[in-house]
């Protein structure tokens, strides 16, 4: 970490790139509050040196020869309580492309820096004001779609994960001082067997708090980033209707003439508090006409790589050919709804032949015409991905791929330890495979993260962030 410089002043621009009511450039560093000594005029002459902290000044900014650039309030944020533990100074400009590029242009030529993707959370973290759980959280927070998201995703930003984390590594810690003291006094009588059997009853309870973090590690992906459900059936079955009725808006088109959708339609709905990613795909069935044959090709990819799929049938025809091949197709999948609509007009389907191929599938009767069925539909939408359990409301869990990689092989080397043990090895390789698991567990807390591991975490920030 050595080679991460804490000591300049960093500048960006912390809101998005537009045209808005207010516009934030944020300063972080020793130099903040000198350098916005020299572009800040106030109302009463005061110096933002002089103000204190958590408090927030009228006044121009002001750039060569006192030409006023952008009428502003200025915050001014001391260390260490601050977001970055240094210096803090925002100043909220007009939300303009050149006010705001103005000002950050005048600030960098006053000694400042471009900030990099993440820096200023990146300095949170090296200064100790959060972990690099609670520093992905703040990124989860950002991307949250829906309320259960950003729940979960404040709960790890306040560290409810993160104290889970360190728990669960300062127990390792303490069993491997143990058996390291216990080595020197080994030719002691019983000592080592005693020893072996009370570290393998902690080990076990640490292996099931390991296990039951994995366990939720889907249910928190779900609810931070969502899933994928795709709306497939035979061609006029009322897809696109269901897929405007789930969105409450006029998203796909909607025509009585078959294979008016010939690609897929992606759109984003708050489902129950879940993100779920919806796609509108074109009807399967044979087609010489090369724009719907590539239609139904990219339908077919999408029901492959899909989370979930709701099968479309229509209440007002019977079982065709065309449907059975559907049928075929989704044999062997879990996660599939059948969704029989057009209820409001009279029954011709037989749901016994669709009972054959998919016994115990959960089947919804809909009319995507006046929404009739759609709130069934999502609730069990919702069962589905949760496997009939409610998301808890406190739900604290791993957040990406790199937290779960390295719980995981945390886990590994907890195995072996305690099959070391169970093999009677010497407490000499027991602590071996101990310490691996505890310095895997270290990169997903922080405490042994490289500084490789760091730029790419911050890279995916913007760069105000």
């Amino acid at each position: 970490m050595n080679s991460i410089k804490l000591d300049d002043t960093i500048a960006a621009i912390s809101t998005p790139i537009g045209e808005g009511g207010i516009g934030i450039v944020r300063l972080s560093g020793r130099d903040s509050l000198k350098i916005a000594d020299k572009i800040f005029v106030s109302g009463n002459g005061k110096k933002p040196s002089g103000f204190k902290t958590y408090t927030i000044h009228y006044g121009h900014i002001v750039g060569r020869e006192k030409k006023v650039i952008d009428e502003v309030l200025l915050t001014v944020m001391r260390a260490p309580k601050s977001y970055t533990r240094e210096d803090i100074v925002e100043i909220n400009c007009h939300g303009g492309i050149v006010p705001l590029k103005k000002i950050l242009d005048l600030v960098l030529m006053n000694g400042a820096r471009l900030a990099e993707p993440g820096e200023f959370t990146k300095r949170a973290f090296l200064n100790n004001r959060i972990d690099i759980m609670q520093a992905e959280a703040v990124l989860d927070v950002i991307r949250a779609k829906t309320d259960l998201s950003l729940r979960a995703a404040m709960n790890s930003l306040q560290g409810a994960f993160s104290e889970k984390a360190r728990n669960i590594r300062s127990e390792m810690l303490d069993i491997l001082a143990r058996i390291e003291a216990s080595i020197d006094f080994a030719e002691e009588a019983d000592v080592e067997k005693r020893g072996a059997k009370d570290t393998l009853a902690r080990l076990r309870r640490i292996e099931k708090e390991m296990e039951k973090l994995i366990s939720k590690a889907q249910e928190g992906k779900v609810l931070r980033h969502g899933i994928r459900a795709v709306i497939c059936g035979s061609p006029n079955v009322g897809k696109s209707s269901l897929m405007n009725a789930i969105l409450k808006e006029s998203r796909a088109i909607v025509t009585r003439i078959p294979g008016t959708t010939r690609d897929t339609i992606e759109e984003t709905a708050n489902i129950k508090g879940i993100p779920v990613v919806l796609v509108d795909t074109a009807g399967i069935r044979p087609s010489g006409h090369p724009a719907e044959k590539e239609g139904v090709k990219r339908s077919e990819i999408s029901v492959r790589t899909a989370d979930l799929v709701l099968f479309v049938l229509d209440y007002n025809r019977k079982i065709h050919a065309n449907d059975s091949k559907i049928m075929d197709n989704l044999k062997g999948r879990d996660s599939i709804i059948m969704v029989i609509n057009k209820k409001d007009l009279k029954r011709q389907i037989d749901l016994r032949r669709v009972r054959k191929v998919f016994p115990g599938l959960p089947v919804i009767y809909t009319c995507a015409t006046d929404s009739s069925g759609i709130d069934e539909l999502e609730e069990t939408i919702k069962k589905l991905i949760f496997k009939g359990k409610a998301p808890s409301a406190d739900i604290a869990s791993v957040s990406n791929e790199r937290q779960l990689s390295a719980l995981r092989g945390s886990l590994a080397d907890l195995k072996e330890a305690m099959e070391a043990i169970k093999d009677k090895v010497s407490m000499d390789c027991v602590a071996i495979y101990l310490r691996s698991s505890i310095a895997a567990i270290g990169e997903m807390t922080g405490h042994t993260i490289t500084e490789e591991a760091l730029d790419r975490i911050f890279s995916e920030f913007c760069i105000g962030k």
